[in-house]
């Protein structure tokens, strides 16, 4: 990665260290600009030009264009879209070379074209990572997070970059967010764990400007855990160590559920479900986490967690013992276990939230499974509503009604499907396949050949396409 090669030691300067003469003009400039925003533009730029790790003058840039250019013509903004991802192919080498200042300054000739031009953003914060200016990198990525708000991936990188610059309430701040919507993101959970590292360094005056900050973490006994949770590296040796540091934390600070939460991601990481379940039923036991419907939703997937393990390590001693029936019993008694908790849980969540449609849609793939047509159906109908789950939901009540032989209803629900993917992606393929499959089953060849058939131009090996493709063209030879 770019960290593991760009010097650290690169400190990013800031307004009051620059040349007076620069200072002046930007506080001017400052003042000017609501009213004339390309003065501001043209002053941040010069600064720029011999300044380039000057975040706080990027900052004003960014504010500047915006200002001046808006969200700026549809048009426009898709054709700088495009000329940003052109030049993102081209960045990598440039920053590979070392050419990472020439690669920020061509990302600010797009940006002051359009400055919601989100490629050119992203290759302007990678090439400031390169350089270790984590302010500039978490500048743009939050720029891009003024116009692209539910991007998760994007404020993930936008967080790890407050990290690195060492901001861990800001990087807590996006943690949040992303968990309000999302609380099952593991790539956030880690992120709000190393700001939580992160923040104990600083509140503990870590930092001196007369001592390199690596050379006194090295002489810490703690450095290593440190080092690693701060950059989101974590092995099972630091892991292993957080979790006893977090067990006696607890101890001395029962009530604190973010313990709770951090000792249970670590001993997720850690395949510890059981542990994990221990502690996250402890966490429900505290007055923060008696009515936290995070915690009880981690519950269930520890409980599920700890099942898989046990399914997957009796499965292979099945495959070494294929004649044992005594493993083959408890296997399948452990199955049909899962099965029913799952349902079980997912029918008591449908009935306490039953307009959290995404409960509605595990609870419609269940019924799926279990042969349930009708409340398979059902569910279905209502989990399309929530947009992170309406194409499975589509895809389900296709098959529920292929299932129950209701061919045409399932043709009107995948074709749907297939309109709102915008994508060729396995997610696609699968609608396609269905559809196809529907086609066939009411002895529609043509139309389930023309399915199968746009599947095939995008990949040869999908399933048994290959063959369907070639049986079709061979029966039509045989006319």
């Amino acid at each position: 990665m770019a960290e593991e090669t760009k010097p650290q030691e690169i400190i990013e300067e800031k307004i009051k260290d620059l040349d007076p003469r620069f200072i002046r003009q930007l506080e001017s400039a400052e003042k000017s600009i609501d009213k004339n925003p390309a003065y501001v533009i043209d002053i941040c730029s010069t600064v720029l030009a011999k300044h380039p790790s000057c975040v706080e003058v990027r900052k004003i840039l960014r504010q500047a264009q915006f200002k001046k250019y808006g969200k700026g013509n549809p048009i426009a903004k898709f054709s700088a879209q495009i000329q940003g991802a052109i030049f993102g192919f081209k960045a990598t080498g440039m920053i590979k070379k070392s050419q990472a200042l020439e690669v920020m300054a061509e990302a600010e000739k797009m940006l002051a074209v359009c400055p919601q031009n989100s490629a050119a953003l992203r290759v302007l914060a990678k090439a400031a990572e390169s350089l270790g200016y984590w302010g500039t990198s978490a500048s743009a990525y939050q720029s891009i997070a003024q116009f692209e708000p539910n991007n998760e991936k994007n404020l993930i990188a936008f967080g790890n970059a407050l990290v690195k610059n060492q901001q861990p309430d800001e990087a807590m701040q996006v943690c949040e967010k992303i968990l309000r919507k999302n609380p099952a993101n593991g790539d956030a959970q880690a992120l709000a764990r190393s700001a939580s590292v992160v923040k104990t360094m600083v509140k503990g005056n870590w930092e001196n400007q007369d001592e390199d900050f690596k050379k006194k973490l090295k002489n810490s006994e703690e450095s290593v855990d440190l080092e690693k949770a701060a950059s989101l590296v974590s092995d099972e040796e630091t892991l292993t160590r957080m979790v006893e540091k977090l067990k006696a934390q607890i101890e001395t600070d029962p009530e604190n559920v973010n313990l709770y939460r951090d000792i249970c991601g670590n001993l997720r990481t850690l395949k510890r479900y059981d542990e994990a379940l221990e502690f996250v039923r402890k966490a429900r036991q505290q007055p923060l986490g008696k009515s936290d419907s995070t915690l009880e939703k981690l519950e269930h997937d520890f409980i599920v967690s700890s099942m898989d393990v046990k399914i997957a390590e009796l499965s292979q001693k099945l495959e070494s013992n294929p004649k044992d029936t005594a493993i083959a019993t408890e296997l399948e008694e452990l199955k049909k276990k899962e099965h029913s908790y799952k349902v079980e849980n997912a029918r008591d969540m449908v009935e306490r939230y039953p307009n959290d449609y995404n409960y509605r849609f595990i609870y419609g793939t269940l019924m799926f499974e279990e042969g349930k047509l009708d409340e398979a159906i059902m569910q279905f109908q209502l989990s399309q509503r929530n947009p992170k789950v309406r194409m499975q939901s589509l895809l389900g009540l296709g098959r529920a009604f292929i299932a129950g032989k209701k061919f045409d209803l399932a043709v009107d629900q995948l074709e749907t499907a297939k309109k709102e993917s915008k994508l060729m992606n396995d997610s696609k393929k699968e609608i396609i396949y269905e559809l196809a499959s529907a086609y066939e089953l009411m002895g529609q060849m043509d139309k389930a050949f023309n399915e199968y058939k746009e599947i095939y131009s995008a990949d040869i090996s999908y399933k048994d396409v290959s063959a369907k493709i070639n049986a079709y063209y061979a029966s039509k030879s045989g006319k």
